[in-house]
């Protein structure tokens, strides 16, 4: 460090005597906590690397390299040469842990040994208060964001290997020496991952920088998380994050260049991903495949789980609770499962209420809005007060507004009874309904809700009761609040206050009935209006679809009317940012050619949002077909001024590098995967007969795989063992598969996968053939399996996280999914077999079978001719 640049720099941002302590720090070392000690007689403690440690060898030894190269770490000596300058010294376990990433990172053990007072370990000398952190959490981030004005621009600046940048205290290094992998013992000077005292050491220095560039540049905010930074700026500011990292290197700040970035719209940050422009907040893609995979392998009712695995999810799942709220409830029972754990080294299966709550996490997960907006924290009080009565019904006032339900009377003796603590949170969802009604749900906030009752208030703060009905009745009420990405807070009224008695118990005499809202909560009842419902709304506004409109809707081909529905929720999107959130159609002009000027490429404008000319033109057609629906003019708009307008974005368009394509599956990865995965269990024998299809009959892996891991199947959404015909000719056999859960399927209307038999290993029909032996003629999931009576289904998560995993232990990097499709096409393209015939088995009906072909390499061609070459004579020998 540049320590007169640093004492120059805290001068000039009135921050030195603060900061006193970092400048003494980086000229002396920091102090780790750790006393003079000794270990009974002995000279040394130098125990054995843990044998995690060779799992990161090669990584320790680049690693030490590195640092001895530095200057960070010095030697390397023996004892006795160790020994004549500490009269004692120890040494701390190596070791290695995985990454979230699968990398693998090393660490120095400082607490081992571990639950042995005879032989205390260095971290439990240290007191961890003396090094308390000052990092911005969830809530000190979604907090700016709420109550920050206009939209701003974000950037990351990440320290390279920050705890090596950091000294340690001379007297502290007998306690921190290195045993290497080649058996030498090493001096560590520098901050070591694993010791109490490293987050707060390095925490001091950061937090003076993070000030330091807040005084010197014109920023609004500063976050900090560890070495991760979260730099925030007006649109109008002229910071460049380039000189942010100039002046640090200039104080000798080593900066890793590639976890920087320059200021944008959205940028990652403590795991969520934060858009300055609309305020919003979401989890990325991978985490949130992440997750799922993870729920789906917990409500695997056959396995047993440790106590560190369940302490991991939940701890994963608690993470995302932050931007989700609402399902911090459904975690109390991995709390408890985990307070109930009498053996930590025992395993154990999932209770049933686990299991319970799971679901409604994988249920979530699956279905919620991904982009949300950040949650007011503060409640706001609109007037909404609710009572209960069993005598009559319930009753709900929301300012002026008010609305009354009746308990119908049981009509028979089985009838269930209503009890108060069900009529209350009953009250609750009616007053929600109210809210819609009256169009006043306003996304990010969190209303106020008045109650009289105890049991709904502790519900209402814990979205959870002992009562079954209750329970039952919040769900729907936690879906709702999710789809609305709003929230509740509840509190006490006293019952003489409360002006929603007389509603609860029938009398109306003292309400105003031009405030009377009628709650009609009939659901729509025409199939896949749900995939739809930006296109069939008016605007914003949502009306039940009549059965003429449904009629018409069947007079566009069905991906037509998705493309539709994608074009107008980018409309109704940029016209919440234009901060129009309520309006009905028809458009105007001007409408129109903002946003043809926002959605598409240009210099004027900098968002996430831009798509490019051909797709805004296509979002036209949309919008015109969505006036059309509802009977209302498309705008008198003059095509030159759209034509130029989309011109100057094609420009800008041509000079944007094209997204790189999903990379082919290829016979060499295929082989990989039946013999990784065939002398596998169940699970992988599935996955690999998956695999097999997907590839040969070019097939998307969301077709072949179900909803969930276990129940009851949807027969007009799934592929069953009934789907499959085996037809045998002169030259093979073959088979087709029914599919009615094709993404390109018209509702109701199902297609055909054809495999066609091989002689090798790599058959798909033989795939087929396992699979229906493996059912035993039963009526079931095809790619599934049995066990201990129970048919499990493989579901897309489980198989594209396993295909995925299987290829990186083998190096194939970047394989997703879809790859399979590709790269069945790709390999007949590759191998001669005529378009048409592509075009056939593939189930493509336009030229769009094109963004499907990967053109292979001689290398490639060659090198897939002789791998059928040898899988066919394989076949024949044996």
């Amino acid at each position: 460090m540049n320590i007169d640049l640093w004492k120059i720099a805290l001068k000039n941002a009135k921050i030195l005597t603060k900061y006193q302590d970092v400048l003494f720090g980086f000229e002396h070392g920091f102090h780790q906590g750790i006393p003079t000690h000794k270990l009974g007689n002995l000279r040394w403690f130098t125990p054995d690397n843990h044998r995690s440690a060779i799992l990161a060898e090669k990584k320790i030894r680049e690693s030490m390299d590195k640092e001895l190269q530095q200057k960070r770490m010095f030697g390397p000596f023996d004892w006795e040469e160790v020994s004549r300058k500490f009269s004692f010294f120890r040494t701390n376990p190596l070791g290695a842990v995985v990454n979230g990433d699968g990398s693998v990172r090393p660490i120095n053990d400082l607490s081992f040994p571990h639950g042995d007072p005879s032989t205390p370990s260095v971290n439990s000398f240290v007191n961890k208060d003396n090094f308390e952190t000052t990092w911005d959490d969830f809530n000190e981030v979604s907090s700016f964001f709420r109550s920050c004005d206009g939209p701003v621009l974000l950037a990351l600046f990440d320290w390279e290997k920050a705890y090596r940048q950091i000294p340690t205290r001379p007297s502290q290094w007998p306690y921190l020496m290195v045993k290497g992998m080649d058996g030498n013992l090493y001096l560590d000077t520098r901050i070591t991952f694993g010791g109490v005292a490293g987050c707060g050491s390095f925490g001091r220095p950061a937090d003076a920088w993070k000030e330091i560039m807040f005084a010197e540049f014109d920023l609004v905010k500063v976050f900090r998380w560890v070495d991760d930074n979260l730099f925030i700026k007006k649109p109008t500011s002229t910071t460049d994050m380039k000189d942010i990292v100039k002046r640090s290197t200039d104080l000798g700040v080593l900066t890793n260049l590639k976890k920087c970035s320059i200021f944008s719209d959205e940028q990652k940050f403590i795991g969520f991903l934060w858009n300055g422009a609309n305020k919003t907040v979401r989890l990325p893609q991978e985490k949130l495949n992440q997750r799922k995979s993870q729920i789906e392998e917990f409500l695997d009712t056959s396995r047993k789980f440790s106590f560190n695995e369940v302490e991991v999810l939940t701890g994963r799942l608690n993470h995302v609770s932050y931007m989700l709220p609402q399902l911090r409830c459904y975690l109390r029972s991995l709390y408890r499962w985990m307070l109930d754990w009498f053996d930590i080294h025992a395993k154990r299966y999932a209770p049933n209420d686990v299991l319970e709550d799971l679901n409604r996490w994988k249920n979530t997960l699956n279905t919620f809005k991904h982009e949300r907006l950040i949650s007011v924290e503060e409640p706001i009080d609109i007037g909404w007060v609710g009572d209960a009565s069993t005598s009559f019904g319930i009753g709900v006032v929301i300012g002026k507004y008010w609305s009354q339900l009746r308990i119908l009377k049981p009509r028979n003796q089985q009838s269930r009874k209503w009890n108060i603590a069900w009529l209350e949170t009953a009250a609750v969802r009616a007053g929600l309904l109210m809210l819609q009604a009256l169009n006043r749900l306003k996304k990010g906030s969190n209303v106020l809700v008045w109650t009289d009752n105890t049991t709904t208030e502790s519900a209402i703060l814990k979205r959870k009761s002992g009562d079954d009905t209750v329970n039952e009745e919040w769900k729907l009420i936690q879906d709702f609040l999710m789809e609305n990405e709003i929230d509740l807070t509840g509190k006490r009224v006293k019952s003489g206050d409360n002006v929603a008695d007389n509603l609860s118990r029938g009398r109306i005499e003292m309400s105003e009935p031009s405030n009377l809202i009628i709650i009609d909560n009939e659901p729509l009842t025409v199939g896949h209006l749900n995939k739809i419902k930006a296109f069939v709304a008016n605007g914003t506004t949502h009306y039940p679809v009549s059965t003429l409109n449904a009629h018409l809707l069947t007079g566009w081909k069905w991906n037509t009317i998705l493309g539709y529905n994608a074009a107008v929720k980018k409309f109704i999107f940029f016209k919440n940012l234009s901060g129009n959130h309520n309006f009905k159609l028809p458009t105007s002009t001007k409408d129109i050619e903002d946003f043809c000027f926002w959605a598409g490429r240009n210099l004027y404008l900098n968002n996430s949002y831009k798509i490019s000319s051909a797709s805004i033109k296509k979002y036209l057609c949309g919008l015109k077909a969505w006036h059309t629906f509802h009977s209302q003019d498309y705008p008198d708009i003059s095509d030159k001024r759209i034509e130029l307008l989309l011109k100057a974005s094609a420009r800008i368009d041509a000079t944007i590098p094209a997204k790189p394509k999903k990379p082919p599956i290829l016979l060499k990865h295929l082989i990989w995967l039946a013999n990784a995965l065939f002398p596998g269990g169940d699970i992988d024998k599935s996955i690999m007969d998956l695999a097999i299809v997907a590839f040969w009959g070019m097939a998307r892996i969301g077709e072949l795989t179900y909803a969930n891991t276990s129940g009851d199947l949807n027969n007009e959404d799934s592929v069953l063992t009934s789907d499959v015909r085996i037809v045998r000719s002169a030259i093979g056999e073959k088979v087709i598969l029914t599919v009615r859960n094709a993404k390109t399927a018209q509702p109701g209307k199902p297609q055909e996968i054809v495999l066609h038999s091989l002689k090798n290993m790599l058959c798909p029909v033989l795939a087929i053939k396992r699979r229906l032996e493996e059912a035993d003629g039963a009526k079931t999931s095809l790619f599934g399996f049995s066990r201990d009576g129970v048919r499990r289904h493989m579901t897309r998560s489980i198989a594209v996280n396993r295909i995925q995993l299987v290829l990186r232990a083998g190096g194939f990097e970047g394989l997703l999914g879809h790859s399979f499709r590709v790269g069945g096409a790709s390999l007949r393209y590759a191998l001669g077999t005529p378009v048409e015939e592509i075009c056939l088995l593939g189930r493509w009906i336009s030229n769009c079978y094109r963004l499907y072909i990967r053109e292979y390499s001689v290398e490639d061609k060659l090198d897939s001719k002789r791998i059928l070459d040898e899988l066919n004579e394989l076949w024949e020998e044996d």
